[in-house]
């Protein structure tokens, strides 16, 4: 209610108003570059990789990361990163003085309220990932609030830029955003630019996080996408779905499953929590890969030797590695209907589709005996998707950083 009432279209022209004043006495520095993703919380996602290599590089641009959580904010300025609250008043002073802003989800990344972010800030959007689902305003139901819809039409505004993987995906981008197809460029994301050379830091996480007793297994990655809070997305979700047959299986096979769901399932679904921890609570082989412990999910992926997932975006992503991957979309016919597809799901498909406990079981043996039988299938959807495969998609954006700062 309280957040509602914050946020009621008078008083978000009232703080709109207080913030086109101020401005006026506040110096614009051209070569803050403010940092956020995921709506504030976390520390992670493409913005995060270009923050820590403009850090890292002789630039004349200098980053600082925008933060609500003051767990994140603790931890950057343990490790002397520069890094400021997004509820305090020097985190409303860095964002009136920004000329340029980075974010992957929304402009909750970079301000406790959208109203905050003056106009004058240009935004490059590095989104979170463009998946084959319909979002936002390309939705087929389920359309967004009229909440929603004002701030994102307020962000579309400032966005200067969205960066993208291929042409096609730009397309399929500008349907979901309606910014303009010409904001639109391709840069390869960021978050890929490690994923075959992971740092020091990822593999000291990994480690940690993975433990002694199962540090050989072969690993599976399980992260199924959001259903937009409609309903708590279902893993495993199979008429002979049997939880002994599955740890014996992950045990026998030496295989370590990491179940992922989005952030926003576990918030929302305590029933699904429950099932999950019953699940890593059977054997150590099964772990719940959560974004408190493991927040970045690029992360994860060089140390997953397989993917099960349905319509997210991370399947994207995973087709650089070239590795086998299993799909679960068990409410195809629902999706359809209430988002709809970007492009031919099923025609495009780069791995088996499973509807049984049985058909995983064959599935995942026939890889772990060598056998790849959708290879062709990833190579033709990842020449769509990846314009590049290379490491150079943060230099890229950096590229449109200084196009907007005036310093090309």
């Amino acid at each position: 209610m309280f957040l509602r009432l914050v946020r009621s279209p008078f008083l978000q022209k009232m703080l709109q108003l207080f913030v086109n004043i101020a401005v006026h006495f506040v110096k614009v520095d051209k070569h803050l570059v403010i940092c956020g993703a995921m709506n504030g919380k976390l520390y992670g996602d493409n913005s995060k990789y270009v923050y820590e290599w403009i850090l890292e590089q002789n630039k004349p641009s200098h980053a600082v990361w925008v933060t609500r959580n003051k767990n994140v904010y603790r931890e950057l300025k343990r490790q002397g990163r520069p890094v400021v609250l997004s509820t305090s008043l020097s985190g409303v002073l860095c964002v009136l003085r920004a000329r340029v802003g980075i974010f992957t989800n929304s402009l909750y990344d970079l301000a406790i309220l959208p109203s905050l972010i003056p106009q004058r800030v240009s935004l490059i959007a590095l989104r979170h990932g463009r998946s084959v689902k319909r979002i936002r305003f390309a939705r087929q139901m389920h359309m967004i609030s009229d909440l929603e819809k004002h701030d994102r039409l307020f962000e579309s505004k400032l966005i200067r830029y969205a960066i993208s993987t291929s042409d096609m995906i730009s397309s399929m981008q500008e349907e979901c955003l309606q910014i303009g197809r010409d904001k639109h460029i391709v840069t390869g994301y960021p978050r890929n630019d490690l994923l075959n050379t992971c740092t020091t830091e990822d593999m000291s996480i990994w480690t940690d996080f993975i433990g002694n007793k199962v540090r050989d297994s072969k690993v599976i990655l399980y992260a199924p996408s959001w259903r937009h809070g409609r309903e708590a997305t279902k893993f495993f979700p199979f008429d002979d779905f049997d939880t002994s047959l599955l740890v014996d299986f992950l045990e026998k096979q030496n295989i370590v499953l990491l179940l992922r769901p989005h952030m926003n399932d576990l918030f929302k679904y305590p029933d699904l929590v429950r099932f999950l921890s019953g699940l890593c609570e059977k054997s150590v082989h099964i772990r719940l890969a959560g974004h408190d412990v493991l927040a970045d999910v690029n992360t994860i992926l060089p140390f997953a030797d397989m993917l099960i997932s349905d319509y997210s975006a991370l399947y994207h992503d995973y087709l650089l590695l070239d590795r086998p991957m299993l799909f679960v979309p068990y409410d195809y016919d629902e999706f359809s209907q209430q988002n709809g597809f970007l492009y031919d799901y099923k025609a495009l498909l780069p791995g088996p589709w499973l509807t049984s406990m049985s058909e995983f079981f064959t599935a995942v043996n026939s890889v772990v005996e060598g056998n790849d039988t959708h290879k062709v299938q990833r190579h033709r959807l990842k020449q769509m998707i990846h314009q590049y495969d290379d490491v150079n998609s943060r230099e890229r954006v950096y590229k449109l950083i200084e196009q907007v700062q005036g310093l090309v």
